[in-house]
């Protein structure tokens, strides 16, 4: 959903009237868009406001943390963790029950242009950064119980021009992660998306990636894609588009991922949680067809409801 609707109540509350209509029931909201955290800090006004307008409708809200936040940035560590800990509570006080977070990266994605600012990290160096995000998010999970609040950790897209950004980007290296926080609260975001494109562009196995991280999932984001990386600079969609490459966040069965294995591989995994078709609003016309292809797909796997997230 765009940070132009979230950002603004009237709109936003027509696109959630829409979003119902469509035969929906549970909405994503990415933090950053509703401008209620300013340097760390809330915004107390404006939060209440966006409790209400939650409150009056009869829609599941999930939240996803600021895309820019990592807790790996070099310099400024302490105040990462508290963005990170101030989304916690403004996910908390809108009563909603996940927290999306980008699990640390060790090259920010606004550094990606300038590879002379790439701080060449030792093994020992980032073994510390990943038991500094496990501690963390120690903490985080049990504030995240006391909140009713689960935070789910995100496997990353891949990008060409830095492959090795980020350690999720191998679905196996963010289950090893969540299984050393070893937390009721924190588990694992399955980004179908970036599972397929991770598969393609480093050669993985798709259904050992996949059963590696099933112990965890707590939240699932769903969209389509064709399996082929991008650079970090191709932005537009309508530009990707013709040559099928990136991620897309296409609707389901609109691209190659073969979603029909995956489902199959997960019949047997109960997730008590949430799936969020993570589509762009450019394809806004295939909301009403995606709870269908949902119930089909996923039906077995006990994912709760009809879910939507236009991103």
């Amino acid at each position: 959903m765009s940070y132009e609707v979230v950002s603004n109540l009237e709109r936003l509350k027509a696109k959630l009237d829409f979003v119902q209509e469509a035969g929906f029931d549970t909405v994503e909201i990415p933090i950053q868009g509703m401008n209620v955290i300013t340097n760390g800090e809330i915004e107390t006004k404006r939060l209440h406001a966006y409790a209400k307008l939650f409150s009056d409708t009869s829609l599941h809200f999930t939240m996803h943390a600021p895309f820019d936040l990592n807790l790996f940035r070099q310099g400024d560590a302490a105040f990462e963790s508290k963005l990170f800990m101030t989304s916690l509570e403004v996910t908390g006080a809108l009563g909603s029950e996940v927290l999306v977070y980008h699990v640390g990266r060790f090259i920010s994605e606004e550094q990606f242009i300038y590879p002379h600012s790439w701080r060449s990290l030792t093994i020992a160096e980032k073994q510390q950064l990943m038991q500094q995000e496990v501690d963390l998010m120690r903490i985080a999970g049990d504030r995240a119980k006391q909140l009713n609040v689960r935070i789910g950790m995100e496997n990353m897209r891949p990008y060409l021009d830095c492959p090795h950004y980020c350690y999720s980007v191998v679905p196996k290296e963010l289950a090893r992660q969540v299984a050393a926080v070893n937390h009721s609260h924190v588990g694992i975001t399955l980004d179908i998306g970036h599972l397929y494109l991770s598969t393609q562009m480093y050669g993985l196995h798709l259904q050992e990636e996949l059963e590696a991280m099933m112990p965890y999932i707590l939240h699932i984001h769903m969209h389509d894609n064709f399996g082929k990386p991008c650079f970090s600079t191709e932005k537009n969609q309508y530009e990707l588009t013709p040559h099928g490459r990136g991620d897309m966040h296409m609707p389901i069965g609109k691209g190659g991922i073969p979603i029909a294995e995956i489902a199959k591989l997960m019949e047997n995994t109960a997730i008590n949680g949430y799936l969020i078709h993570e589509v762009r609003e450019q394809y806004e016309s295939h909301w009403a067809d995606l709870a269908q292809k949902h119930n089909l797909l996923f039906l077995k796997s006990d994912a709760q409801d009809k879910q939507y997230y236009a991103g």
